[in-house]
């Protein structure tokens, strides 16, 4: 089994399970969420022991059949989904609709009404994953009486773009030309010489972007096992955004990551077609155009 480092910022319920009397922890997503795709990006086994097709055709009502029964009609026991993270981890879902579970996350959390709902198990690495996948989803995590619906903009960043072949610093800066056009050459602590090993592009009041091109990996996130072959590989950009202050206060970061954040969206897209790669965010979901558009937007 191979599970994805939480490398991002954020809340997670994970060891906060304890005190609500053992309940387990709920994952709500919008309904029709590809939750296999969650899981698979953390979890490198994913796959469905039931999937919700299998559990609905085993849940159809059963006729019986002959005079004696006259059509009557019995229910067959309600099967619900299971999808396995790892052995042994499963989580069970969707849940029938509705409940209180369902109810206090489309409340507290301002979901839309039409909802999927997902018992997790009081395992560490399974709630902070219901915790990046919720993220992710547009969701949100209900323990208990408590709701959390983890959504801070800064979880997303780095970015990383993973590509089938290399870049050396010189090529980047030509791919990005015209998305940073201000990008200098410097040289980052993680450089082995006194050589530019990354980009540098100054943000008057909101801090810099900088990109760094990577030696190839031995091992690539799961998530990537997802997408085309031809659109993955080892070799990576990382897009990384730096505060105007060290130690600035956090909800001043925010802003200027907000006002910021269309300029690393930029550097994605052009590092990505350059390159005939894909982007992952720092929890190590696929980033696709829909939520570049909404990163570049601020939410």
């Amino acid at each position: 089994m191979t599970t994805h480092a939480v490398t991002g910022p954020g809340p997670t319920l994970a060891g906060r399970t304890a005190g609500d009397a053992g309940l387990p922890p709920h994952l709500v997503v919008p309904a029709g969420a590809d939750v296999l795709a969650l899981a698979g990006a953390w979890y490198e086994g994913a796959r469905w022991l039931v999937s919700p097709a299998d559990a609905r055709s085993r849940t159809l009502p059963v006729v019986a059949v002959g005079a004696r029964f006259r059509g009557a009609r019995a229910e067959a026991p309600v099967v619900v989904p299971r999808l396995e993270l790892a052995p042994g981890v499963v989580v069970e879902g969707p849940l029938a609709p509705g409940g209180a579970v369902a109810a206090a996350a489309v409340a507290r959390a301002r979901l839309r009404p039409e909802v999927d709902t997902y018992s997790v198990p009081a395992d560490p690495t399974a709630t902070a994953w219901a915790t990046a996948a919720a993220r992710h989803a547009g969701g949100a995590v209900v323990v208990g009486t408590e709701v959390v619906a983890p959504r801070p903009y800064d979880a997303l960043v780095p970015l990383t773009v993973y590509a089938p072949g290399p870049a050396d610093l010189a090529g980047v800066a030509a791919l990005l030309h015209n998305a940073l056009p201000l990008a200098q050459p410097v040289r980052t602590p993680a450089s082995p010489s006194a050589d530019p090993d990354a980009l540098r592009h100054d943000l008057d009041y909101d801090g810099s972007v900088v990109v760094r091109p990577g030696a190839a990996g031995a091992g690539m996130p799961p998530a990537l096992r997802t997408v085309d072959w031809r659109r993955v590989g080892p070799h990576t950009c990382t897009i990384t955004w730096h505060p105007p202050l060290p130690d600035d206060d956090a909800p001043l970061d925010l802003v200027s990551l907000r006002r910021a954040a269309p300029w690393l969206v930029r550097a994605a897209r052009a590092l990505r077609d350059g390159l005939g790669g894909t982007v992952l965010d720092a929890e190590g979901f696929v980033v696709d155009d829909a939520a570049l558009a909404a990163l570049a937007a601020g939410r």
